[in-house]
């Protein structure tokens, strides 16, 4: 088995273009993870527009268009898993996965090019949503940015990592389908993308904060709001590397 740098890196190089090449290649997956987002935070956005008005961390008030973005961005990571999961079950009934097992290369390589792609692709797809700050009056700075693109980028790589988990064992597209509705629509709508933790029901605030997708949109809210939880943000690292580590750990079973 090829396990030099050199291998690892050609091997992981090879995956990761694959990943990017394919959603270049199928445009319709942006308007599928963009277009949907966008249209589910224009309905809410101006729908509870008068009757929420939540504040950022930091005591800052916003408009709840404003609050909600990062939750879309959040969205977008939760929807590019997805499809980047569903060409992990689609390889398989190829025969390209099988061809790949038995190629003398690290699993991890494989694992690790397909999260990276995945990754890119997603926090590519929900950087687009920043454009939107202008119009949603919220007052950033170009450090808030860059630490928001950060947290996005450590959120990003666990969808794609976890998406890759489950799709791993998935041996058709309705099973993962069934995953995405148990799993990934519940873990976002309870993340506070949507609605402010504070205040909910004992119960399901504890629940909120045993998400693990929770501290990531905290990381990325506090950082657009100019006033960065940085243990939340070690905590979205965490988050990634756990994944990572998960993914890599599944995908090594050669199974």
């Amino acid at each position: 088995m090829t396990s030099s740098p050199a291998g690892i890196t050609t091997s992981t190089g090879i995956i990761f273009r694959r990943e990017v090449t394919r959603f270049l290649r199928q445009r319709s997956r942006v308007i599928a993870a963009v277009g949907t987002t966008v249209l589910l935070w224009l309905l809410l956005g101006s729908g509870f527009a008068e009757s929420l008005k939540p504040s950022m961390p930091g005591d800052l008030t916003v408009s709840f268009a404003a609050w909600l973005l990062p939750g879309m961005m959040t969205l977008v990571a939760v929807f590019s898993a997805v499809f980047s999961s569903l060409s992990t079950i689609e390889d398989r009934q190829t025969g390209w996965l099988q061809a790949v097992l038995v190629c003398p290369v690290p699993l991890f390589s494989v694992a690790l090019g397909r999260t990276l792609g995945g990754g890119l692709v997603a926090f590519v797809q929900a950087g687009i949503l920043l454009a939107a700050i202008p119009l949603v009056d919220l007052q950033t700075s170009a450090w808030g940015i860059l630490l928001a693109l950060l947290s996005l980028a450590f959120t990003t790589i666990a969808m794609a990592a976890l998406g890759l988990v489950f799709a791993w064992r998935c041996t058709s597209a309705a099973a993962f389908h069934g995953i995405m509705n148990l799993i990934f629509m519940p873990m976002w709508l309870l993340s506070g993308s949507v609605f402010p933790i504070t205040g909910a029901a004992p119960w399901l605030e504890t629940v909120a904060w045993c998400n693990p997708l929770t501290w990531c949109t905290v990381a990325i809210r506090s950082s657009l709001a100019g006033n960065p939880d940085w243990g939340m943000i070690g905590i979205a690292a965490a988050v990634a590397l756990v994944a990572v580590a998960a993914a890599t750990a599944v995908v090594s079973r050669r199974s």
